[in-house]
């Protein structure tokens, strides 16, 4: 087991790189994943979010590109990793990075060219912009592409990116790409991609279903599982309130973020849309430093609301499980949850915003009385100590914000048929936990018309 970056002997810039972002030690998902995953192995990785995962993944890519190795270029099984095509051909992508949001495809870019030389190229493609955009970056065509499955799919289908020379393929947040709502998306885009290629599946949290399902599209891969699930409680704290009315919810999310510390920000995760938005109103809105990010909400909006929270312009960030994966923000002090998460996935990766780089952080929920039961069963089978909050004294709302017109978040509604949607606009609403079962939907009879 590797303890130092300097035992992976990994080329001198690639190492340089490293030292200059003040990295010389790995994390343990990164002394279980890299070696492997530089020898042309697929690797299935487990780890808790805030461990490092994406640096787990980026380095062999990088690695492989500027110093190919040996065993690898004749083996043709494992013929994996980034080449650069031959002087005089066009550039094809020979890497894919498959993302569940756009946000977290722009941080993993982002993250790639922090560490990657100027020759290594690179793009990510997500709904919410232009695809003419797209289709004039792919003119000429990167070595790496980072994307989401409902945007790359409408690059594939008009023949604007070709996939046939991709041989290293990485699903980041694996588990939510290979959830139902997203296989099919998933298979079609492998049916673009060689059978010979290298595999690397990185998240959270796996089902059994779904670890089984992974496994058939890998070959024999390496299985690399670190501190599973959420941060240690001794880094995150735990606790929920009970409060009668929605009224209270809104007070106590208000009195919550007033006693922020100096510099510290906090999340605050709603299950809907319009909550998300009729929440920010309430609270002030940017006047009072609060933000809010949904899937309605444009690209541009997104990134600059984003740019704000982390510069710290914005402290407080109200959102849907959007912005619930892979985003790295430092000092985020605490998330609240305005309600019961729906699944215990979803709870895993709310909490992982805070408490990174082994910093301390907390967590804490808002709920009614009917859902304490329900909460009490989920933490005990993800095995997380929690404990009943009193309430402070709750402060006065300030005066609400403006909404947003409903004319203007149509507007912002995609115009692509459902079943090619951007996968980080999806919503599961069913609960798989607890004691409350999905919801029935009955279909309403249409009136007789009247003779």
């Amino acid at each position: 087991m590797a303890s130092t970056f300097a035992d992976f002997h990994l080329s001198a810039f690639l190492t340089e790189r490293l030292t200059s972002q003040g990295l010389t030690t790995p994390t343990p998902i990164q002394q279980a994943a890299i070696r492997p995953a530089i020898e042309g192995r697929d690797v299935l990785a487990q780890a808790k979010t805030g461990s490092g995962k994406t640096l787990a993944f980026l380095i062999p890519l990088i690695e492989k590109a500027v110093r190919p190795s040996p065993a690898t270029a004749t083996d043709p099984a494992h013929a994996a990793g980034p080449r650069r095509q031959p002087t005089g051909h066009p550039q094809i992508p020979n890497a894919l990075i498959l993302a569940p949001t756009r946000e977290l495809a722009l941080q993993i870019e982002t993250e790639f060219r922090k560490y990657a030389p100027r020759a290594l190229t690179s793009l990510s493609v997500y709904g919410g912009i232009p695809l003419v955009r797209h289709y004039r970056a792919l003119q000429r065509p990167p070595i790496v592409i980072v994307g989401t499955p409902g945007r790359l799919l409408d690059l594939l289908r008009t023949k604007h990116l070709n996939l046939s020379h991709v041989q290293y393929l990485v699903m980041d947040e694996a588990d939510q790409m290979l959830d139902r709502g997203f296989l099919r998306d998933i298979r079609q885009i492998l049916e673009f991609l060689p059978k010979q290629r290298q595999t690397l599946l990185f998240s959270a949290t796996f089902s059994p279903e779904i670890q089984a399902l992974a496994e058939t599209m890998m070959r024999n891969p390496v299985q690399a599982k670190v501190d599973m699930g959420v941060s240690s409680p001794v880094k995150i704290s735990h606790g929920y309130y009970v409060v009668p009315g929605e009224e209270m919810r809104v007070r106590l999310v208000h009195t919550l973020l007033g006693g922020l510390p100096a510099g510290g920000r906090a999340m605050v995760f709603c299950e809907q849309k319009y909550k998300v938005r009729k929440l920010a109103a309430r609270l002030g809105g940017e006047s009072a430093s609060v933000g809010a990010i949904t899937g309605n909400h444009s690209q541009a909006q997104r990134e600059r609301t984003l740019s704000a929270f982390r510069a710290g312009r914005i402290r407080s960030l109200v959102a849907t499980d959007v912005a619930a994966r892979g985003l790295d923000i430092p000092d985020v002090a605490s998330v609240i949850h305005y309600e019961l998460p729906s699944t215990p996935n979803s709870y895993v990766h709310r909490a992982g915003r805070t408490g990174r780089a082994e910093k301390e952080g907390e967590t804490v929920l808002i709920l009614t009385a009917q859902e304490e039961r329900e909460y009490l069963y989920m933490v005990r089978r993800l095995r997380i100590e929690t404990r009943r909050l009193q309430a402070p004294e709750l402060m006065p709302l300030p005066a609400p914000a403006a909404q947003e017109p409903e004319e203007e978040v149509r507007r912002h509604q995609p115009r692509r048929p459902a079943q090619y949607a951007d996968p980080s606009r999806r919503r599961h609403d069913v609960r798989s936990w607890g004691t409350q079962g999905p919801p029935t939907h009955q279909q309403t009879p249409k009136p007789r018309p009247s003779r």
